[in-house]
């Protein structure tokens, strides 16, 4: 892991959750890879090696893929095999679709490693100081939690695992939810109270990367927030904001590159080290379709769409709306041209994305982006454009994480993913005072994000009603963390909208297709189903409803 202590991993406590195809080799193997207290677990190098371990473990799960739920959205297309169960208004989400199952495993496989330390780790013989044991402790705790607040809000009730266990009590039956919220809110606040600031890891290299309290307050700001605790998601993330520990990047796009990484916004992110060899498969998943330019050909898993671009204003703060007209058949794709209007007199319509939101270019490839003149200087390339036909379902790809550093052999990048920044944050606390009826309060802090010094849009009308106010924040979070960590899915799911808003955007012969409209969507598929090979194996869990 970069910047994390590079001892290499022995163990592989619960490296496959039962209800995989290995379910004899797991009880086979479980003896010999617990290793006993004898051998290893007795000091800080030991459990150093053992959370290098989970911390691999959230690679492995993320490798490009978690920013892709976003696909799941109205506001892209895109997917294959990965997503494309959600693409083009055709939910076909089913017990077999194979990156549920993926998911499911890596989040367990998170936390299975964690609990392998946190069984330990108070154990009398081990010989660390209380800081060491405290900080250790702390990013257990903050792991575990995150495989289960992500497990949780994607399947709703699922088995809670605490501790090792034998092989029968693997079987578990499914948790309630509440009890699993119950226990993240417990774990967390102990996990905040034994991690340090994110300042000492700054100030210490070799520990930046790793959970800090900041962290920890952030996730438990979700949890409240996932549960609508909006009084103690204000307070939790007020201690964020006052604690001055982090701060916007001046630079919206400067956060996304690798010489950036683990900045000033940044709360938490997963590490890559090109050392190392490790990597992200974000590149080669999401790269545009063409080789001219950019390094690497990619399969363009995310395409943002005409309807997700017309979020971004003019500069001057005016809405755009593109009407469809018609489709361009051009091998080996076909691309759409529209009829764009806006109210802003500055805007030309020969032009559509000039005088936009920044945010814009630094988030869409877009046809003749200027975006190209800076991601050649960044990259050292010649010769990059971007064509609306590079795009095999829609005009556009996705920009973030697109970076030219890639692994020669794999087109992968070793560029960090982030799963917390700053601006969520504070778009969190926005969002909470919303909710309580302090609108105007809550208008402060979407500006802070509008108005970072690359973006200056202006502001929004702090007299808005709160109804206004909750429509402007929530088209604030999709212009800032879209197709980061599925931000746009999960908070569609959480609001309750998702289903009306899939329903409102796939209506019949959508772009000039003969597609079918979704028609109604049932409220059951704001929970992905549990996979059929864990159905297959563990008897004690039931399939969630609508599947």
């Amino acid at each position: 892991m970069k910047k994390l202590n590079k001892i290499i991993i022995v163990f592989c406590i619960g490296f496959f959750l039962v209800g995989s195809s290995c379910r004899d080799s797991f009880l086979d193997s479980y003896p010999k890879n617990s290793l006993s207290s004898g051998t290893f677990y007795k000091n800080e190098a030991d459990f150093t090696a053992a959370m290098n371990g989970v911390y691999d473990a959230l690679q492995t799960n993320s490798n490009g893929f978690i920013p892709m739920m976003d696909i799941a959205t109205p506001f892209a297309l895109g997917g294959s095999s990965r997503f494309g169960a959600f693409n083009k208004g055709q939910f076909s989400v089913t017990p077999s679709w194979g990156w549920g199952k993926t998911m499911w495993k890596g989040f367990y496989l998170i936390a299975f490693r964690a609990n392998s330390v946190l069984y330990r780790i108070d154990n009398e013989d081990v010989e660390m100081t209380v800081k060491a044991h405290d900080r250790i402790k702390g990013e257990a705790l903050f792991l575990r939690s995150l495989a289960f607040f992500y497990l949780s809000n994607l399947w709703g009730d699922v088995p809670l695992i605490l501790k090792e266990q034998s092989y029968d009590e693997v079987l578990a039956a499914r948790t309630p939810k509440q009890e699993i919220v119950t226990q993240l809110i417990t774990d967390l606040k102990l996990a905040e109270s034994l991690l340090p600031s994110v300042t000492e890891y700054r100030s210490n290299k070799t520990l930046l990367g790793r959970a800090s309290k900041g962290a920890a307050q952030m996730l438990l700001a979700k949890v409240y927030m996932y549960e609508k605790m909006y009084a103690e998601a204000e307070t939790t993330l007020n201690e964020i904001i006052t604690s001055g520990d982090y701060q916007l990047e001046d630079n919206f796009s400067d956060m996304y590159w690798p010489d950036n990484e683990n900045g000033m916004e940044s709360i938490f992110e997963i590490q890559y080290e090109d050392g190392l060899k490790e990597s992200t498969g974000f590149v080669r998943f999401c790269s545009p379709h063409v080789t001219s330019g950019i390094s690497y050909r990619g399969y363009q898993y995310i395409q943002p769409n005409e309807y997700y671009c017309d979020l971004f204003e003019t500069v001057n703060g005016n809405k755009v709306v593109s009407a469809y007209e018609s489709t361009v058949t051009d091998a080996p794709s076909n691309y759409f041209t529209f009829n764009r209007t806006s109210d802003d007199p500055a805007f030309d319509s020969a032009n559509p994305y000039s005088n936009r939101d920044p945010r814009l270019k630094w988030t869409v490839w877009y046809e003749d982006t200027p975006y190209a003149e800076e991601f050649m200087e960044r990259t050292g390339q010649s010769g990059v454009r971007y064509l609306s036909k590079h795009s095999s379902e829609h005009n556009h790809s996705s920009v973030k994480y697109i970076v030219g550093k890639l692994q020669p052999t794999s087109g992968d990048t070793p560029g960090n993913q982030i799963i917390m920044r700053y601006a969520d944050v504070l778009l969190l606390y926005a969002e909470a005072l919303i909710e309580q009826n302090k609108t105007s309060q809550g208008a402060t802090y979407v500006n802070m994000v509008r108005q970072r010094p690359s973006v200056n849009m202006p502001v929004i009308d702090v007299n808005l009603s709160q109804s206004d106010m909750r429509k402007a924040l929530r088209e604030e979070r999709y212009r800032e963390l879209a197709f980061e960590w599925g931000h746009m899915y999960m908070d569609q799911v959480r609001w309750d909208v998702y289903t009306s808003e899939m329903e409102k955007y796939w209506t019949a012969g959508k772009l000039g297709s003969t597609w079918p409209a979704l028609g109604s969507l049932s409220p059951d598929y704001n929970l992905w189903p549990i996979p059929a090979a864990e159905m297959s194996t563990n008897p004690n869990l039931i399939q969630n409803k609508g599947y």
